[in-house]
């Protein structure tokens, strides 16, 4: 594993306590680079108080494995939706996989470039917080869009590959 180096930006324990705390979650080594990139941020921001009694080390950690517990719920969601998508939803077309492919593709492709945007998050496992994060936006504007996007599809008859709020 290639060690990411963020030298002068945060202590090199910090690195590394991202990095023991995601292999002690179960996170795959070739995870760890990805892992760390997305915690950085939060490690930045963080400002320790000393009067609180706690250590640095302390607060850290309870950081780190914040992100990572929310990483874990967003992948298991992610595969739930997939599973019940599959398991539910059987196609009720004689099209094939590829001719099915493009027409979502399509689909996206005719929505304007922030709805895109949307998609290709959605379609990744992101959270309509961590959505919301990288649009610099609130989620309320992000639930809206994905409505939007939710209607695009069912107006062009591929409600089938919408998974609804209750889903």
């Amino acid at each position: 594993m290639e060690k990411l180096k963020y030298d002068g930006l945060v202590e090199e324990w910090k690195v590394d306590l991202i990095a023991t705390r995601a292999r002690r979650m179960g996170f795959r080594w070739d995870e760890i680079p990805d892992i760390q990139q997305r915690i950085i941020m939060d490690v930045l921001a963080f400002e320790f108080d000393e009067s609180n009694g706690a250590k640095e080390s302390t607060a850290l950690q309870a950081i780190i494995d914040n992100n990572l517990k929310k990483m874990c719920r967003t992948t298991a969601r992610y595969r739930s939706h997939l599973e019940r998508l599959v398991h539910e939803r059987p196609l009720e077309t004689d099209l094939t996989a590829e001719e099915c492919a493009i027409d979502v593709r399509l689909a996206v492709a005719q929505l304007p470039e922030r709805e895109q945007t949307i998609c290709q998050a959605l379609a990744a496992g992101c959270s309509k917080h961590e959505i919301a994060q990288r649009l610099q936006c609130g989620w309320h504007t992000v639930d809206r869009l994905i409505i939007r996007i939710r209607e695009h599809f069912r107006d062009i008859g591929l409600d089938g590959y919408v998974i609804s709020e209750t889903d």
